[in-house]
Formats: structure tokens, sequence, C-alpha cells
């Protein structure tokens, strides 16, 4: 059942990077019935359960163009009870990206990012959409704020130029 979820997982996706937006529904929520009746697991080391579909369901809107959504669903989430530290991490980030695309809230998505790097320092460091992300976020943000100091300090780590 895990195998088949995370399918469904990719498949919702990959409909979202085609931008079929009515084909991202349908795999969602197969994967989420799946969950359901698995709970939290790592069978086949896939850390499938609710936590993960919640998660993809957030890389999904995010991917739609819907980062208001994502957001939404994000903050409904409990990164912490996933089993995988990698997949928390990558919770964090993927929220910190869909509220990087939200006007005001810059100071969250770099504690999101920070969060993300305490956890597992090269899903922040080394992806390099994320390493994007942190240089856009670095020249919208006032240079006298917390979050731009912070915003540095990753972007030191990462080794983009400050």
């Amino acid at each position: 059942m895990q195998l088949a979820g995370v399918l469904a997982l990719c498949r919702s996706f990959l409909a979202a990077v085609d931008s079929r937006l009515g084909d991202m529904g349908a795999p969602l929520e197969y994967a989420a019935e799946l969950a359901a009746r698995t709970g939290e697991g790592n069978a086949y080391g896939l850390g499938f359960g609710p936590q993960e579909v919640g998660q993809w369901r957030v890389r999904a809107v995010l991917e739609a163009g819907d980062p208001e959504r994502a957001v939404r669903i994000a903050e409904g989430l409990r990164p912490e009870t996933h089993l995988l530290r990698s997949r928390q991490a990558a919770y964090w980030v993927t929220y910190g990206q869909a509220l990087s695309r939200l006007r005001g809230r810059h100071e969250d998505a770099t504690k999101a990012f920070r969060r993300a790097e305490l956890i597992s320092p090269h899903h922040v460091l080394r992806d390099p959409i994320t390493r994007e992300v942190l240089a856009e976020l670095i020249t919208r943000t006032r240079r006298d704020s917390p979050a731009n100091r912070e915003l540095r300090g990753m972007a030191y780590r990462a080794g983009l130029p400050v």
C-alpha cells in the first residue's frame, strides 16, 4: 500500500508540474486514503503516511502556483511526526519556498529555511532551487533586518556570494 501511495503522490505532483491541475486531486485523495489505512510508516524506506501526503499536497499546490493555499495546508501539518528527518527538513524547505512568494512573509520564510538547515543542512545549502530562493530573499529583505543577517549566513554557508 505504501508503494502505491507514493506512486499516486508522484502522479499528482507530475500533473501539477505539467499544469494539468484537474488531474492533481484524484491521486492525492487516493494516497490520502491509503495513508489513513497505513498510518505513519517507513516500509521500503519511503516514509509514507498522512504527514507525507500532506507534504506532497503542499508541494503540488505550490507547483500549481497557489502559494497562499500551500502555506495554509503546511500550517496544518506537524512535520515533527514524520519518521524521517530528511522529510522533516523537506517540509521546512517547501514551507519556506511558499512563504517566500507571499508579500510580508519573508522573515517567516527565513525562519523556515533556518529550521530546515538545523535539521539537515544539505537540504538547504545544496539544493539549487532553495539556493536561488535564498539569493532572491536577500535582495528583498531590508539590510538591517534580523532576517537579512540569517539569510546572509545561510547564503555564505551555501557558497553563494554575499
